[in-house]
């Protein structure tokens, strides 16, 4: 379960721990697990239920970088717009297909693992700016070297400092990115796995299949006819 606060605070007893969230904080949270939470101050805020394949693994690696549940995301603007683009979706009886709900989520829960506390420092503004260039130039033949010498890091310190951020190396982060891209376009489009491989950074149909099964758990072919 997710919360994000619009306005006011909220007070909450997370599986017995007592935790406070004011406006612009994030609330993370097994709700499988005892919970309870109250209003105060004119509170306003959007929930979101979630789950999936790696959702557990994700929830896990935000708590391990975050240390608490309740906490300040590093881009509130961005993650705000994205669930309402979700809520909206759904109150105007426009449900968004699977692959634009796990796409923008896989996105939310990226952004959760950036923490907002080391923005300011040279390192943290650094490993952002290189989360934007790998975003920008994701489907082209990009590596390690070439984001870390984007940010002028050497690669092995950039690795450590971005795995320190983020829970994953830079290369899985390609990765996973690269295959969020690959199952939209396979749930919303005809084009070929082939085609569709080398549109997201693949220099061949064997590597792309061989990644997405790794990372997916089946073949192209079977997601396109059963998408989850």
């Amino acid at each position: 379960m997710l919360f994000f606060v619009h306005d006011g605070a909220m007070e909450l007893t997370l599986n017995g721990t007592p935790a406070i969230a004011g406006a612009g904080q994030i609330v993370l949270f097994d709700c499988r697990e005892p919970y309870s939470y109250a209003a105060s101050d004119g509170l306003e805020f959007t929930w979101l239920l979630f789950n999936g394949l790696n959702a557990r693994a994700f929830y896990q690696k935000i708590l391990q970088a975050r240390g608490r549940r309740a906490f300040s995301p590093a881009a509130p603007a961005e993650i705000a717009q994205m669930l309402d683009s979700l809520r909206s979706a759904c109150a105007e009886d426009a449900r968004l297909s699977e692959a634009r709900c796990s796409q923008l989520i896989h996105r939310l829960l990226c952004l959760l693992l950036l923490d907002e506390t080391t923005e300011s420092t040279a390192g943290g503004d650094r490993i952002a700016q290189a989360i934007r260039y790998m975003n920008r130039h994701l489907f082209e033949p990009i590596g390690v070297q070439d984001a870390a010498a984007a940010v002028s890091l050497s690669p092995s310190h950039f690795s450590r400092q971005f795995k320190a951020r983020t829970g994953y190396s830079p290369y899985e982060y390609i990765v996973l990115r690269r295959i969020d891209k690959a199952k939209y376009m396979l749930a919303s489009t005809e084009l070929s796995v082939k085609e569709i491989a080398y549109a997201t950074g693949y220099n061949s149909e064997e590597n792309f299949i061989h990644s997405f099964r790794k990372n997916v758990g089946v073949a192209p072919g079977i997601f396109r006819k059963y998408p989850v």
